[in-house]
């Protein structure tokens, strides 16, 4: 593992500081990049499973980017009008 972030040591700092005794690092991409009390992090974690904020999220319509999405053909085109 790399070296600490600044910003993540510095957190670590303050909180000892005040007298924290247990603290939560949390690692994304291999690094650390954010700093939890413990009982924060314990109240972070029942508040996620209680407001579940991935059941408000919207779902994508289509997988097309476009948009396109399956039909019948109502009439069927000739090689002319396509260029028209």
């Amino acid at each position: 593992m790399s070296s600490m972030p600044r910003a993540v040591a510095r957190r670590i700092m303050k909180r000892a500081a005040k007298g924290e005794r247990a603290l939560v690092v949390v690692i994304k991409n291999g690094k650390p990049s954010r700093v939890f009390g413990f009982e924060e992090y314990q109240n972070r974690k029942r508040l996620t499973k209680e407001l579940r904020p991935w059941e408000g999220r919207k779902r994508g319509k289509s997988p097309d980017p476009l948009g396109a999405v399956k039909g019948t053909v109502i009439a069927p085109i000739r090689r002319e009008q396509m260029y028209e």
